[in-house]
């Protein structure tokens, strides 16, 4: 029993005293880890580019799945089935208000390679007219608070909430031209939430999943958004 005690109080003095701060552009970075190799005649090209939408138009939505070069402080998304049905449930209003035609999660099985260009190669094999390429990335951070002292006591790290769980996660989603490779746009979105508990039984993962559900609220809600500016953007130009 003395043994038990003496490692819950090691697990507990092994979080940190205070809070370090998570940093948010060292998160975005991540999702440009593996920029694709572009010339100033491919620039110039792209910047010169310009497309329209069709009326209705079809979405292809993507998910990467790609892990970080060695960077303990961050996490990759493990995206699952249902972040895909989430965004098309964000975006039924649009489809129903006439922007879109229809949304659908391209595999990633289609894609044979992770370029920009093989991803559209797929959404065209589909025939999407748009695709939306979205990134996420996590980090957490736990420290002790004013109440870790309990955990001298032994008992106390059963009982004291004397820790903290930090997370914060981050989605972005770029949308472009299928034909064109055209960049329409860019949106963001993050969550933040903090878990307080006695160190044994605070869940680093469930500050994460919480930090998540708070984001991708956000990025489906401001994502339905700048499809209708988009569509405004482009009904004024004609």
């Amino acid at each position: 029993m003395n043994l038990l005690l003496a490692l819950t109080f090691l697990i507990a003095l092994s979080a940190c005293t205070g809070a370090r701060g998570l940093n948010r552009h060292i998160l975005q970075e991540s999702f440009h880890d593996n920029p694709e190799v572009a010339t100033d005649r491919d620039i110039a090209a792209t910047m010169a580019t310009q497309a329209t939408l069709p009326t209705p138009y079809r979405l292809a939505i993507y998910f990467k799945h790609e892990d970080f070069p060695s960077r303990p402080a961050l996490q990759r998304v493990d995206w699952v089935s249902s972040d895909g049905a989430r965004v098309q449930r964000a975006l039924d209003a649009v489809q129903e208000e006439g922007i879109l035609q229809r949304t659908f999660l391209l595999a990633n099985s289609t894609v044979q390679g992770n370029t920009l260009r093989d991803i559209r190669h797929a959404a065209a094999r589909y025939n999407a007219d748009a695709i939306l390429i979205i990134d996420g990335a996590s980090a957490f951070e736990r420290y002790n608070n004013s109440h870790a002292w309990w955990y001298a006591t032994g008992i106390g790290a059963y009982f004291a909430h004397g820790t903290e769980s930090h997370a914060l996660f981050m989605v972005e989603g770029t949308l472009w031209d299928v034909r064109t490779g055209a960049l329409y746009g860019t949106q963001t979105a993050e969550g933040e939430t903090t878990l307080i508990g006695p160190a044994p039984s605070l869940d680093d993962k469930a500050a994460v999943a919480e930090a998540k559900d708070v984001a991708m609220t956000r990025f489906g809600r401001e994502l339905a958004d700048t499809l209708r500016l988009l569509k405004e953007k482009q009904r004024g130009s004609n």
